[in-house]
């Protein structure tokens, strides 16, 4: 272990570290999911880690949060990246074992007194040296992000139906989840006039997906969350309905001392629930992967610049080469991380098909009636 992270600190020097200082003075939204940034920024990035320490001097408790906020970051990404069980197999680091696998420090929002320090990070691990870490431990970790998704949740609380009505309940419910740092991009709907007409609270407690469907798609999402649930006499009954999976899952129930802590607590076994089923389909293990020659069309040269575009955005992919460019095919070659089963999932989800045509196989677009 030591001599891996001496390694590491060799080729990531600790002075070399990014620190970006942008002030921004509002909270993160979830309202859109921003498809310029890069799979795997977002990925390997803990976002809104909070930071408060008091100490004697500001530079103190400064340096102070610093440390906690990485190694809190830390146990995210882990938390994020891999299943509980391979977990265990890793070994306790040191600050400076940590801070070598991070890439950048975001500073979204910072206060400081004489003795106080307060902000807002986001931290960035570098994706190579972290696979690198754990590929060191076998230990199977995502290495792709699960798309974005809608969420429409229908409360009911006594007689009244909540889903577009302003309630502090929910809403403080809601602050007290981290929605960011998951697999998947959680998007809120901003509630517009059209949108309280276009999905009613009748169709998101019977799980009728087809117009919540339609609203995600103009949020640039092809997939929704849908919850129901009830707070009566300090029991929460709830269920959830996954588009992706097509299956809503049982009637589940808990208990808790506040309306928003239940809330609160259905949000996050839900949203681990999710993650752990995305996970166990994009677990990759980094020791294990091959090479694929692979024929793709070029009869539509857009279709064709969409296809490698789309393969250059799967984080399983290696090298890249040209092997043959022609008509009605061109010929290239990729590596790839994982089994042949994960590379053929992770490129559904980037939108391809891996389909065989005779001997060869062909690397092509999905077509939208199996794009779901």
């Amino acid at each position: 272990m030591k001599v891996f992270m001496r390694k590491l600190l060799g080729n990531k020097s600790l002075f070399q570290l990014i620190m970006v200082f942008s002030v921004i003075w509002c909270a993160p939204s979830f309202a859109q999911v921003t498809e310029t940034e890069d799979p795997l920024d977002r990925l390997f990035t803990i976002k809104a880690v909070e930071v408060d320490e008091t100490a004697a001097r500001a530079s103190v408790a400064r340096e102070t949060a610093l440390a906690k906020a990485e190694l809190q970051a830390y146990a995210v990404l882990l938390r994020k990246l891999t299943q509980p069980e391979a977990r265990e197999r890793l070994p306790m680091l040191s600050r400076q074992e940590i801070q070598a696998m991070i890439s950048g420090i975001e500073v979204v929002r910072e206060q400081s007194s004489s003795r106080r320090y307060l902000a807002t990070l986001n931290i960035r691990f570098e994706p190579g040296l972290v696979s690198q870490f754990l590929a060191q431990y076998k230990v199977p970790h995502v290495l792709g992000t699960g798309r974005g998704v809608l969420v429409l949740h229908a409360h009911k609380r006594s007689f009244a139906g909540i889903l577009w009505e302003k309630d502090p309940t929910l809403d403080a419910s809601r602050a007290d989840v981290d929605w960011l740092n998951r697999i998947r991009q959680y998007v809120f709907p901003v509630g517009t006039v059209e949108e309280r007409a276009a999905v009613t609270f009748e169709e998101v407690a019977s799980f009728d997906s087809q117009d919540a469907l339609a609203m995600a798609r103009s949020y640039g999402v092809s997939s929704v969350l849908l919850l129901r649930s009830v707070w009566h006499n300090g029991r929460l009954t709830y269920s959830y309905f996954a588009s992706d999976e097509k299956i809503s899952s049982p009637s589940d129930s808990l208990v808790a001392d506040s309306e928003d802590a239940a809330i609160t607590q259905m949000y996050d076994v839900v949203l681990d629930r999710i993650d752990s089923a995305w996970r166990a389909q994009l677990l990759v293990d980094t020791g294990v992967g091959g090479a694929l020659d692979v024929l793709v069309p070029t009869s539509k040269l857009t279709d064709y610049n969409l296809v490698i575009s789309r393969l250059a955005d799967v984080s399983l992919i290696g090298e890249r080469e040209t092997l043959e460019i022609g008509l009605p095919f061109s010929q290239i070659r990729f590596r790839y991380a994982g089994r042949e089963d994960q590379l053929r999932l992770a490129l559904r989800y980037a939108g391809l098909s891996l389909e065989k045509y005779g001997e060869k196989t062909v690397l092509a677009l999905r077509s939208p009636e199996n794009n779901n």
